[in-house]
């Protein structure tokens, strides 16, 4: 593809993935924003954390559940003989409009105007976001054919834009609030979303057909044909046991997001700034770490360099217990490093998801549609759920309890472990091909 084609391909991911850290990062602590009334009532929030933790646990279950319907219809659209990157134009746009939408409340709109204005967005953010990221990350077997080699890439350069756009949210989006206020900020991240995300349709290489590999299948197939699919995905035990590993990390991922903000300024009496200095480090070890990644899959195969780096991430992530002490210089510096042992194992865990996806799909003979589709069914609802504890454990640290946000991050270890435990029961033999 050349290094051209290889960029444009990986700014797609960077492009939604920068709406999705800010949506993540941000959103929680800005509903749990207060204001001050009068003296008898000192301060009110925008929103009840608890109760929005709750909602977005619906929005995530409702979202997992629209996942194979996305990837069906994106398979569809294959067989039909039309092109799948064609579609990035069609839902470029939608999660922009969303996340513009669920920063957009204030303490001068009425109760239920703020409300209108946060379900309309989660509403649109998440029907976009899925409409646009299962028809992007199949063109991972679209574009690589056959070539295992290329797909690893192509896989990998997923795992440089998520990191890339995690960089921004924690290095640049702390000083555009401070600097613009939430909204602004949302906007802007919005507007540079847009044109990375239709980057990728002109990524594909030359001298292949995007539609040749399945526009030749059965026409006729129904819904009900397509429910068979996604279930027969689901049984298939290879992909069933790596869905246990990547449901633990992602898990994690969205636990400490959102858990960054409370860490930098109620554990270590900073600011939103100081998010930068404990998680950068992070990712200045996991970005030339993706460097290796390609070589660590071929070596070891993905399997195995997935399942070592949930292990020893989860327990990088159990030592946030001792986050607020001194223990290698400040307080700040003991978390900086402590987050910097995670970054090898961050890079794996994004560089290989795509290529575990879609060597299970190659493998069981399945739509890579449909098997991204039932990936995200499965960790889209296990997001929610540790969406809904984070904004628990922050409603119980913004009023005093300090200890819950060390909580945050030993919760976000044992998910990864669990991952590990839950892949080791389910993986099927070595030789075996279920």
């Amino acid at each position: 593809m050349g290094l051209r084609r290889h960029l444009l391909f990986m700014c797609g991911q960077l492009g939604i993935m920068l709406q999705a850290r800010f949506f993540f990062q941000w959103l929680v602590d800005f509903c749990s924003q207060g204001e001050v009334v009068t003296e008898a009532l000192p301060t009110r929030t925008l929103f009840s954390a608890g109760l929005v933790g709750v909602v977005l646990l619906g929005f995530r279950v409702f979202d997992g559940v629209t996942d194979p319907v996305a990837g069906s219809l994106s398979d569809r659209w294959v067989r039909k003989g039309k092109e799948r990157r064609v579609l990035l134009w069609y839902t470029a746009p939608l999660p922009a409009l969303g996340l513009t939408l669920c920063f957009a409340p204030s303490f001068a709109q009425g109760e239920m105007v703020r409300w209108a204005f946060l379900l309309g967005g989660m509403l649109t953010f998440f029907v976009g976001y899925t409409l646009y990221a299962i028809p992007y990350w199949s063109l991972i077997g679209d574009y690589a054919q056959e070539d295992e080699a290329q797909r690893g890439t192509l896989s990998n350069l997923l795992g440089v834009g998520l990191l890339l756009a995690t960089a921004v949210g924690f290095l640049l989006t702390p000083m555009m609030i401070e600097a613009w206020g939430y909204l602004y900020a949302a906007e802007t991240i919005a507007l540079v979303s847009i044109p990375l995300m239709i980057a990728p349709y002109f990524a594909m290489p030359d001298g292949i057909e995007a539609v040749q590999s399945i526009s030749q299948s059965n026409l006729s197939r129904t819904w009900q044909d397509e429910l068979k699919d996604l279930i027969s995905a689901l049984q298939y035990r290879r992909f069933a046991s790596t869905i246990c590993l990547f449901a633990g990390s992602q898990m994690s991922f969205t636990v400490m997001t959102a858990a960054a903000p409370f860490i930098a300024v109620d554990l270590l009496s900073g600011n939103k700034g100081d998010v930068a200095l404990i998680l950068g480090p992070l990712l200045g070890v996991a970005l030339p770490s993706t460097l290796i990644v390609p070589w660590l899959s071929r070596r070891f195969g993905w399997e195995k360099c997935i399942t070592g780096a949930c292990f020893m991430l989860g327990i990088v992530y159990m030592g946030t217990v001792g986050l607020g002490g001194s223990l290698v210089g400040s307080p700040l510096l003991t978390a900086s490093l402590l987050f910097a042992l995670g970054g090898p194992m961050v890079a794996v865990l994004l560089g290989l998801e795509g290529a575990a996806i879609t060597s299970c799909a190659a493998d069981s003979e399945g739509g890579v549609g449909m098997f991204f589709g039932a990936y995200n069914l499965m960790v889209k609802g296990c997001n929610g759920v540790a969406i809904a504890l984070t904004s628990i454990l922050a409603e119980r640290a913004r009023a005093g309890d300090l200890f819950s946000v060390k909580l945050m991050g030993m919760s976000a270890g044992a998910m990864l472990l669990t991952g590990v435990v839950g892949y080791l029961v389910l993986r099927p033999p070595r030789e075996s091909k279920i």
